[in-house]
């Protein structure tokens, strides 16, 4: 209760009406810079045109989780589309990540692979005749393991005779890029790979401000100063400069700082 109360405090203190420097996913909290707007757009190219099969790399805090909620965010609700998230598939079996999906679009669970093939190839077979456009996206990819690559490429075979019938995009940390380099028959089958690299200084400073300006605050709040320090604490890896500004935040208003400064966010740190 005192932790709401200090933190409520402190956004009020700053004309915030929300935590601009929540850790959660949240995509309306999402900068795209001009590589995000990049990666965006070549997912976008692979689901609306049918082409398969596409793949996001980002190390750890890079924000590629963020966008692929933003993606599915882009295609849930519309009547075109199908569309459903899955994060975390640390399943021990192909099989297991299989029914994983069939469940997710509701379809009765079968006793063998081959059956719950059958299932979804049904499923996908029905939507499209609906003209309707089934799409999975697959967060943090990397924890998959030997045969459910094999898996996802199979799910890629099914097709008419000029579309694929469900659009598959994968997303995972780097050592993703290093199972998949094993798995040559799926990757090949990659119409787009994207990849996040950390921010520049300028976008450092523009991801700061957009995530202020999105909770309710349009004048700047960290100094030139501070701006720089952070950059150069976080490397421009996004989540570490959400953590960095969240804790300089905190302690700036506990100061009663008007504004954040290199001081205020050293402080933080130590």
């Amino acid at each position: 209760m005192v932790t709401a109360t200090i933190a409520d405090s402190v956004l009020g203190q700053y004309g915030l009406a929300e935590d601009p420097f929540s850790l959660s996913p949240d995509p309306r909290f999402l900068y795209l810079t001009n590589q995000h707007k990049a990666a965006l757009a070549k997912l976008r190219y692979v689901m609306e045109r049918r082409q398969g099969f596409a793949v996001l790399y980002g190390d750890v805090g890079h924000g590629k989780s963020t966008l692929i909620r933003r993606l599915f965010g882009i295609y849930r609700g519309q009547e075109a589309y199908e569309s459903v998230l899955i994060t975390n598939p640390d399943y021990p079996t192909a099989l297991q990540l299989l029914k994983r999906l069939t469940d997710e679009f509701g379809l009765p669970r079968r006793p063998s692979k081959l059956d719950q093939m059958q299932e979804l190839e049904g499923h996908l077979v029905s939507r499209f005749a609906d003209d309707r456009n089934v799409l999975v996206l697959i967060d943090e990819a990397q924890m998959m393991r030997g045969d459910q690559f094999e898996l996802i490429r199979q799910i890629t075979n099914f097709e008419s005779d000029d579309n694929k019938l469900v659009q598959i995009v994968m997303a995972g940390q780097n050592n993703l890029r290093n199972k998949l380099k094993l798995k040559r028959a799926l990757l090949s089958r990659a119409a787009a790979v994207a990849t996040l690299d950390p921010l520049t200084p300028e976008e450092t400073a523009d991801m700061i401000s957009f995530r202020l300006s999105v909770a309710g605050r349009h004048e700047p709040l960290f100094t030139p100063d501070a701006l720089n320090f952070i950059y150069e604490q976080s490397k421009g890896v996004p989540r570490e400069v959400v953590k960095v500004c969240m804790n300089a935040l905190t302690i700036g208003g506990m100061m009663e700082a008007e504004l954040i400064t290199a001081e205020v966010v050293r402080d933080s740190i130590e």
